[in-house]
């Protein structure tokens, strides 16, 4: 019988325990068997049952058998495996600190800053309760104050840290909002410093225990600001009855802002206007005038997330072009909220920061709505389905377009409607925004989502109701009024 390479491997590694007698019934075996044919293996046998000498500095002569070869062995192998699980763990924990600890590297939003070196290092600790609080450094934006910190151990559940911030003057600054990884590392904005201000006292409290902990920091936004750009175009267009208006433009180091306003005539048959997919904003009338302020915050999806039909629809945001360097720049954020005084909205922009060398930018609104009221009031009593579908024959109309509502659903626990509609004519689908609501318990609902299926269906998504039976109304009918451009000097 021919011994394999393969088969003598398997052999040789079985020996020192087959030599003191520890191997298992089935090894000794198959050690037996493959001596039998194989003299070298035999030899090597015969080599493991000699008792070898080891000689230490100390003189001292130890007696070491095959068995104390195997667990020397043994030892060998998991000192090994421990010092790869040791320096794995520590190459991973390096690198999850320094993703943490350097987002501001990664985010393309403070590229230029980190490259200019226009950060304000801080580099402190304190405890709050059970955590370590490290204030790694704060960028003293024109457009907004970023604070990156980082919380020792990681936040658990629902476990928030608030944070206030107050200069040397006395004046507070309105949080914005904060975003992290790991529940550890941490950026959070502020409303943009005065120019004067000469420190900042920042203060951490989780809102679940008492204390907080005080930050003191010493600063110079004068650094920044002479390498940021504040101007104000005072630019109008008119789409027919909208006024749209752009009046202050701030090109800041992380973020570039544009303010803008809409503006409509008080039409009783007018129930609002919509930037883009948000729903019609509008002002409740009192006797002293416009008394509502709601507000809105969207952020642009992710390339994946936007097609053709469906809820994130193409052009349907706001664009803006750095012409001199022929450089499209990315929205992140569109901000809006009703306007108390005028009884419009007033918004703001939000895209990546501009190149220092950007002096002819083009921006291109977002298409608005402007929504009126059906000259009727277009309701039905809606059965609410807790599981599967049902069929239903719902028609609402507006003008010449009908919207027929087919089915209603359960899925991921909202309420989907499913229409078809007809009467657009030569428009595209989502050339009409149908604005529907449910009533449920007395209270009315806007919808959560809309989503174009193909030419002629649409999906509409509510929040689950708690009642079995909900008042379905299609309150106003949104038109696509046309975009507008606007060409900005930014050395005005």
């Amino acid at each position: 019988m021919t011994m394999t390479k393969y088969e003598c491997e398997i052999i040789k590694d079985l020996l020192p325990l087959y030599a003191d007698g520890v191997a298992s019934d089935a090894s000794l075996e198959m050690v037996e068997r493959h001596l039998a044919e194989c003299a070298s293996c035999r030899n090597l046998l015969n080599e493991c049952r000699q008792p070898v000498l080891v000689i230490p500095d100390e003189g001292k002569t130890y007696s070491m058998s095959g068995i104390d070869r195997v667990w020397g062995r043994v030892r060998r192998v998991v000192a090994v495996f421990m010092a790869f699980i040791i320096f794995t763990a520590s190459t991973i924990a390096y690198a999850s600190y320094q993703a943490g600890r350097n987002m501001a590297l990664r985010d393309p939003s403070f590229q230029q800053a980190e490259q200019m070196d226009l950060f304000t290092e801080v580099n402190q600790s304190k405890k709050l309760g059970p955590h370590t609080i490290a204030v790694d450094k704060i960028l003293l934006d024109s457009a907004r104050t970023t604070v990156f910190y980082s919380v020792e151990p990681r936040l658990e559940g629902d476990s928030n840290i608030l944070i206030n911030m107050v200069d040397d003057k006395g004046v507070h600054y309105d949080p914005r909002g904060g975003r992290g990884i790991q529940g550890k590392y941490f950026m959070y904005d502020l409303e943009p410093i005065n120019l004067d201000a000469q420190q900042l006292t920042l203060s951490f409290n989780t809102g679940q225990m008492p204390g907080e902990t005080l930050f003191e920091i010493p600063v110079d936004p004068t650094i920044v600001a002479q390498n940021t750009r504040e101007f104000y175009p005072n630019l109008k267009k008119t789409i027919a009855p909208v006024e749209m208006l752009l009046n202050r433009a701030v090109l800041g180091l992380s973020e570039s802002i544009v303010f803008f306003r809409v503006r409509w005539p008080q039409d009783p048959s007018i129930a609002g206007v919509g930037i883009g997919l948000d729903p019609p904003m509008y002002t409740v009338m009192g006797p002293n005038g416009p008394t509502s302020a709601e507000s809105r915050g969207s952020s642009t999806p992710p390339a994946p997330m936007i097609k053709e039909y469906g809820a994130f629809l193409p052009g349907h945001w706001a664009d803006l072009i750095d012409e001199t360097n022929g450089k499209r720049i990315k929205l992140n954020e569109t901000r809006t909220q009703t306007d108390s005084v005028t009884g419009g909205i007033t918004g703001t922009f939000h895209f990546e920061p501009v190149a220092p060398s950007a002096r002819e930018l083009k921006l291109t609104s977002p298409p608005l709505y402007l929504y009126r009221f059906p000259e009727q009031e277009q309701t039905m009593e809606l059965y609410c389905p807790r599981q599967g579908e049902q069929a239903l024959n719902g028609v609402f109309s507006y003008e010449a377009v009908t919207y027929i509502l087919e089915k209603a659903a359960v899925e991921n626990n909202q309420l989907i409607c499913y229409f078809s509609f007809n009467g657009t004519g030569d428009k595209a689908p989502h050339y009409y925004r149908p604005e529907f609501r449910i009533k449920d318990q007395e209270f009315w609902q806007e919808h959560i989502r809309m989503e174009w299926l193909d030419d002629n269906q649409v999906k509409v998504s509510f929040p689950m109701p708690e009642n079995d039976r909900v008042t379905l109304q299609l309150r106003s009918m949104g038109e696509r009024l046309s975009k507008v451009d606007f060409e900005l000097d930014t050395a005005r």
